[in-house]
């Protein structure tokens, strides 16, 4: 019976250099560094596309789980899935920093990997080619020279080292070579864009993991940290003056602010911050972001013992509706000319009683909305004390006399108000309006602090209720103040300068190689597949100063430049 001897075979384990030489071709590999590309546009897209937790609250849970809280609408069941899987903050993801490391990494072996390459090209370029070069080359010019080789070789480097070429000369017998280089070093150019992306990674990498930018909303008067109440490096803003200076248009024109910079409990830096001019202190930026000019800085008191109990500057980001009305008598003459902050509730209308000077009657005067948005319209309720006097609705912008008094509803305003949680009071929550007499005093109007009463607080005019003193301390401006850090931004400016040098010298400063072959009666100037349109110029410029004719300089098949 045959026997069969089988032979086993062990599998050699992958040496640690073979490992390394294959990780060196992968990440040199070009398509590679485009799949990577690839990746992180569709990453881009991505982002673009998503709504994005903004970076200021990503180290708040509560606010990030709010923030998608307001995402369930639009996403449902899978908002949780994509924010665990980092589609909701791409950019601070490990996957998408992983990627432009690697980015990084491959571009940098590319480079590495063909620096060699390059060098031994710029620094020992190839000298001589073969006599079949000069009658193939798609780059070539041929000249009639009738002097001797060796005068026209000596007359051509002259020619061409005014041109700033470097001439090498080799004579073979009666023929003599020539090869002339201009501008070797540039070819260095492609290295340093390189390089220059490499930086841009770099940077980008850097600033994503060691930045720093913090949103500070502050009025003036008031300090707001910078950092968590915990951190060590703790530094306090303090905002002395918030200026906004903008044209009868409204638009703005400049936004700026007085701040001071303590660290440590000590004031470490003070001076103007702007929008392009920010403040710089240990290496952070203090930028002007922006600028709001409703607030209001309000105080309570104890009564009896004159401590403070509550002292908030309020940001009135929000506007209550109040209607604008004109009040004219039987002779034309203006008995009001005032917005009227509602203060009550009658049914679906919010008003205020009011006194029309000179009328003797005592007015509640409202506003109402009919419809919803955009398209919601406006009407003017005004009711008579008088039992028996006017009641009438007067759409916006509509005039009606009635009971002798022309009644004119110039339009609803939109009036600076916050819903004000923690004021001392009868309520938890109260709503807090800030608006103007006709001659310019500002006044806080407090609704909900006393139950069945409103509170209107001029400044300097404390108003005593229930053992509590309440003060409107005047209106406030705040300084939006952005805080950065950015320790990449000298990487980059170093690769935006790298990248500009780079791309000037490869389109302004190409590398030419010329080689001529000088015989009795002809010169044969060739070029590589370079720039044609450079290589046509000095070949024409050579042409004319040797006086020369050209022999076949427009080759079959060749094209005008």
């Amino acid at each position: 019976m045959a026997s069969v001897d089988t032979v086993q075979r062990t599998s050699r384990p992958v040496r640690g250099a073979e490992l390394f030489f294959w990780a060196w071709r992968l990440l040199a590999s070009a398509q590679f560094a485009i799949a990577l590309i690839g990746f992180l546009v569709v990453a881009g897209l991505l982002a673009v596309v998503l709504p994005q937790v903004p970076a200021s609250i990503r180290d708040n849970g509560a606010a990030v789980d709010a923030w998608l809280a307001l995402r369930q609408d639009s996403f449902g069941p899978l908002t949780d899935p994509l924010y665990r899987v980092g589609l909701f903050s791409v950019v601070a993801t490990w996957w998408f920093l992983s990627a432009l490391v690697l980015l990084a990494v491959s571009v940098g072996v590319y480079t590495l990997d063909r620096f060699l390459d390059i060098w031994r090209n710029v620094t020992q370029p190839r000298q001589q080619v073969p006599d079949s070069f000069f009658e193939r080359a798609a780059n070539r010019a041929a000249l009639d020279t009738p002097a001797s080789p060796a005068d026209e070789s000596a007359r051509i480097e002259a020619i061409l080292s005014k041109r700033r070429f470097r001439v090498r000369r080799v004579e073979q017998g009666a023929t003599t070579y020539l090869f002339a280089d201009r501008f070797a070093w540039a070819q260095l150019g492609n290295f340093a864009t390189h390089i220059a992306l490499v930086l841009f990674l770099a940077g980008a990498l850097v600033s994503q993991l060691g930045g720093f930018t913090s949103a500070l909303l502050i009025a003036e008067g008031t300090t707001s940290p910078v950092f968590p109440v915990s951190n060590p490096q703790q530094m306090q803003v303090e905002v002395l003056d918030a200026v906004g200076l903008f044209d009868e248009r409204g638009a703005p024109l400049d936004y700026r602010s007085q701040i001071i910079i303590y660290q440590g409990g000590e004031e470490v830096a003070r001076g103007t911050t702007t929008v392009n001019n920010p403040l710089l202190y240990g290496g952070y930026r203090f930028h002007q972001g922006g600028y709001f000019g409703d607030g209001a800085a309000l105080r309570v008191l104890d009564a009896a013992t004159g401590n403070t109990v509550y002292t908030e500057v309020l940001a009135l980001t929000e506007l209550s509706p109040a209607p604008a009305v004109v009040v004219r008598d039987a002779q034309g003459v203006v008995l009001l000319d005032d917005v009227i902050v509602p203060s009550d509730f009658i049914e679906d209308a919010r008003g205020e009683l009011i006194t029309v000077p000179g009328s003797g009657h005592e007015f509640w005067v409202g506003l109402s909305q009919d419809g919803a948005g955009v398209d919601a319209l406006w009407n003017l309720v005004v009711y008579d004390r008088d039992e028996t006097g006017a009641r009438f609705v007067l759409p916006e912008g509509e005039t009606r006399w009635e009971g002798g008094l022309q009644w004119t509803f110039a339009e609803a305003v939109g009036l600076p108000s916050v819903i004000a949680p923690g004021l001392p009071g009868d309520s938890e929550r109260t709503l807090t309006v800030l608006s103007e007499t006709p001659e310019g005093t500002p006044f806080l109007t407090v609704l909900g602090a006393v139950e069945g009463r409103a509170l209107t607080l001029f400044p300097d005019q404390p108003v005593e209720i229930d053992g509590l003193e309440y003060r409107f301390e005047g209106r406030r401006e705040f300084a939006g103040i952005e805080v950065r850090r950015d320790p990449g931004a000298n990487v980059i400016w170093v690769a935006a300068g790298l990248l500009l040098a780079g791309l000037m010298v490869t389109f302004y400063l190409p590398r030419l190689r010329l080689w001529a072959r000088v015989r009795a009666g002809e010169t044969v100037v060739v070029s590589l597949a370079e720039r044609r349109g450079v290589f046509q110029a000095e070949a024409d410029h050579l042409r004319k100063e040797l006086g020369a004719g050209r022999i076949d300089g427009k080759r079959e098949g060749d094209v005008n430049d």
